[in-house]
C-alpha cells in the first residue's frame, strides 16, 4: 500500500473545511504575513537610520522633504501585505475561530493588524499628494504627525503580530491532534519554522509536543504515514525522530517523554523494516 500524495493534506490557499486543514492554512498565512511585515520595518528602520547618518542628525531632529518621506515605504508593497496577506488570513480567521465562538482571539489579533496597516496605508498615501502640491505650511504640520505617528503603528502592528505568534504557541499541542497538521508540518514546517523563528521544524515541535519535542514530532508523523501507507515517508520520519534522540544522547540524558518517542520511532523503524523483509542489524 502506498497511500495517495500526501502533499494533498496541506492545501496552499483555499479553506478546504477540515479543521486540520483550515488550521494549516492559517498558521502558513499567519507567518507569512508577519514575514512581510517585518520586511516593511526592517526597511523602513534601514532608511531612517540612513537619513539620519547622512545628515547627521538624531531621529528626534529630523526632517525629509516629501519626495523622501514617501520613499520610506512601498505604497504597492503596504497594499500587497494588506490585500493579498492579511484580507484573506483575516477571513480565514473570522470563520475559524469567530464562528465557533472559540476564545482563542485569534480573530481580533487579525482584524486588529489589517485596520492598523490599512490606516498606515491611507496615511501614507496623503503624503504623496504633497509631491504634486506645493505647501510648505501643511506639508510642515502632517511631518510633524506622521514622524512620530509611523514607528508607533509599526510597534503597534508589530505587537499585535507578536501576541498572535504566542497565542498560536499556547494552541499548537491542541492542533497537533489533527492529521493535516501533523503531515503539514512535517511536509513544510523546515521552511514555515524559518521564517518564523530562524529555525528548523525543531522549533513548532517544540510547542507542539512540550514532552517529546521534536522526537515526538517524528514518532508521530511517522505513525501517520505508516497508517496510511505512505511507507518512504514514515521510514524517513522515524530515522529522524532516531536521529534527534541520538544527538540528544550524545549531549544529555533524555527526558522521560524523550526515551518514550525514541522508544517508539524505533519500534516503527523495526515494524517497517520487518514488513519490507529488511533484516535487523546483528
Amino acid at each position: 500500500m502506498t497511500g495517495t500524495d500526501p502533499t494533498s493534506a496541506a492545501p496552499s490557499s483555499a479553506h478546504t473545511g477540515d479543521d486540520g486543514a483550515s488550521l494549516w492554512e492559517f498558521l502558513r498565512r499567519f507567518i507569512s504575513a508577519r514575514r512581510t511585515f517585518l520586511s516593511i520595518q526592517r526597511r523602513y528602520e534601514r532608511r531612517v537610520t540612513e537619513k539620519c547618518k547622512a545628515l547627521g542628525v538624531s531621529r528626534e531632529n529630523l526632517v525629509l522633504p516629501p519626495s523622501e518621506l514617501f520613499k520610506l515605504f512601498n505604497l504597492r508593497r503596504l497594499a500587497f501585505l494588506k490585500e493579498t496577506r492579511l484580507k484573506p488570513l483575516r477571513a480565514l480567521a473570522e470563520e475559524i475561530f469567530e464562528a465557533r465562538g472559540d476564545e482563542d482571539l485569534l480573530d481580533v489579533y487579525c482584524s486588529h493588524i489589517y485596520h492598523e496597516l490599512s490606516i498606515l496605508g491611507e496615511e501614507h498615501r496623503s503624503v504623496g499628494r504633497f509631491l504634486r502640491i506645493k505647501d510648505r505650511r501643511r506639508y510642515r504640520q502632517l511631518f510633524e504627525e506622521v514622524s512620530g505617528y509611523y514607528p508607533k503603528r509599526l510597534q503597534r502592528i508589530r505587537r499585535l503580530f507578536t501576541g498572535g505568534l504566542r497565542r498560536i504557541e499556547v494552541l499548537l499541542p491542541k492542533w497537533a491532534q489533527h492529521r493535516v497538521m501533523v503531515r503539514s508540518v512535517y511536509l513544510f514546517g523546515d521552511k514555515l519554522a524559518g521564517h518564523a523563528y530562524g529555525k528548523g521544524v525543531e522549533a513548532l515541535y517544540a510547542f507542539m509536543y512540550p514532552e517529546g519535542r521534536e522526537i515526538r514530532g517524528y514518532a508521530e508523523a511517522a505513525r501517520n504515514f505508516m497508517t496510511s501507507g505512505f511507507m518512504t515517508l514514515a521510514r524517513e520520519a522515524a530515522q529522524k525522530g532516531i536521529d534527534a534522540a541520538d544527538g540528544h544522547l550524545a549531549r544529555r540524558p533524555l527526558e522521560p517523554a524523550e526515551k518514550l518517542a525514541s522508544t517508539e520511532v524505533r519500534d516503527i523503524l523495526a515494524r517497517l523494516d520487518a514488513e519490507a523483509g529488511v533484516e535487523a542489524p546483528a
